[in-house]
């Protein structure tokens, strides 16, 4: 019997400090929680950040200095995944994704986001900005603050303002040297109201597709050129398929770096000042990264032995051939006309 005593108070004991042991262990992930000093993995906050450059592009780089600051600002308790090269999604597909709170952030064109926000549109304007200062002069200013605010009320909170670049043209026929040399070229553009009344007034025959089908779409004749920031045509590798390509710089877009506005505001105030900080730290050094890579390309572009490189020698011509598409927008984007403007 007291053998037996003796053992049932053996086991007790053991059950009672495996209990003990085993509730000590546990830890969670949550989509909510504080910014903790002690970064403890409890109600850990993991995002998903999504964007269409390849690992070498400065969207990564840009990206992948985010999630670095976003952990460090909130130690740790907020882990940024980056997912490159469009593996989750592109394009208006994306900001859909943002929009339903299947993807966390995205970093996408102006040209995708004006459809969902129409407003937007003005940054894809013709000749806008006269170079990367003064459009980031606006877009640091009154103007981008309410362009930003106008888009929260389709649901979007804009982070920050990132680096797309100048845009230039290429195509497989000849060097455009004024507007008269795009007369009848089929030319790819983006999902965009500006850029198809813009390339229609400059006499091309614009038509929209995912930038990842334009390869094939100029080896079958589809369309006969494209145009896009420096980076994308050597990424994309289309100076393999379009040997022309001009200097244009007709058009400069930004690369907002967008949330749900229904998922920015479950956070804390403090969580939301940590993804602002690190936004816009961040995007300065995106936005140094891509001018410089920018101009690296550009000049590699010159010196390309398989292209036949060209920069127009008057550009007032386009300017004047597209002052149409600012009279058509006028009454929707007017305001905005004026306070870019006003803010330069």
């Amino acid at each position: 019997m007291k053998l037996k005593k003796i053992v049932i108070v053996v086991l007790t004991f053991v059950l009672c400090f495996s209990l003990i042991a085993c509730s000590g262990g546990t830890s969670s992930t949550g989509s909510t929680g504080s910014t903790g000093s002690e970064g403890s993995t409890k109600d850990k906050i993991t995002l998903k950040l999504n964007h269409v450059g390849a690992t070498t592009h400065p969207y990564h780089a840009g990206s992948e200095k985010f999630a670095e600051l976003v952990s460090e600002k909130s130690n740790g308790s907020i882990e940024v995944q980056v997912f490159p090269a469009s593996q989750i999604a592109s394009g208006a597909k994306a900001i859909e994704f943002v929009q339903m709170n299947t993807l966390d952030i995205a970093l996408e064109s102006t040209m995708s986001l004006s459809n969902f926000v129409p407003e937007i549109d003005v940054l894809n304007m013709p000749f806008l900005f006269k170079d990367a200062e003064e459009a980031y002069k606006v877009l640091d200013g009154e103007a981008g603050q309410k362009l930003a605010a106008k888009s929260e009320e389709y649901g979007f909170k804009i982070l920050g303002w990132w680096y797309n670049g100048f845009r230039d043209m290429s195509n497989s026929k000849g060097s455009i040297e004024t507007p008269k040399d795009m007369s009848g070229l089929k030319f790819r553009i983006p999902e965009s109201e500006v850029f198809r009344s813009a390339f229609e007034a400059l006499g091309a025959l614009p038509t929209s597709m995912p930038v990842s089908e334009v390869f094939t779409a100029i080896q079958l004749g589809t369309v006969d050129g494209q145009e896009n920031p420096a980076a994308n045509y050597i990424n994309n590798r289309f100076n393999e398929v379009n040997k022309y390509y001009s200097e244009t710089h007709h058009i400069f877009t930004a690369e907002p770096l967008i949330m749900s506005k229904e998922k920015f505001d479950s956070f804390s105030s403090e969580q939301q000042q940590v993804l602002l900080d690190a936004a816009k730290e961040a995007g300065l050094y995106q936005r140094e990264l891509g001018i410089e890579d920018e101009n690296n390309l550009l000049e590699q572009i010159r010196n390309m032995e398989d292209v036949i490189y060209n920069k127009p020698s008057d550009m007032q011509v386009f300017r004047d051939a597209v002052e149409s598409v600012y009279e058509k927008f006028s009454e929707s984007l007017g305001e905005y006309f004026d306070l870019i403007e006003s803010s330069k």
